[in-house]
């Protein structure tokens, strides 16, 4: 399994407050297999779960674990093959 650390297309100083997981399908539930996480701000949760909608993953929103000195747009990817971070909200 490979892990790719990455940053979503913002610029943000917000304290993580929550961590948008990302799942795709597996064994016939929605939230399957978990496929990435990013460390969002409050005011770029719905940033990061369009984002991983619009990849085809389901999103879940976690609580952040305090404290954290992760920068928001943070992104743990598992997938073997990540693609680039998008969205279409701007923040």
């Amino acid at each position: 399994m490979s892990i790719t650390f990455g940053t979503m297309p913002h610029i943000c100083t917000g304290a993580v407050t929550a961590a948008v997981e990302a799942y795709s399908p597996a064994g016939g539930l929605a939230h399957g297999s978990l496929d990435a996480t990013a460390y969002v701000c409050p005011a770029h949760v719905d940033t990061a779960r369009t984002m991983w909608t619009d990849q085809g993953l389901t999103p879940f929103t976690a609580q952040a674990a305090k404290p954290n000195t992760t920068r928001c747009g943070a992104i743990t990817d598992f997938r073997e093959s990540a693609p680039a971070p998008t969205s279409t909200t701007e923040g």
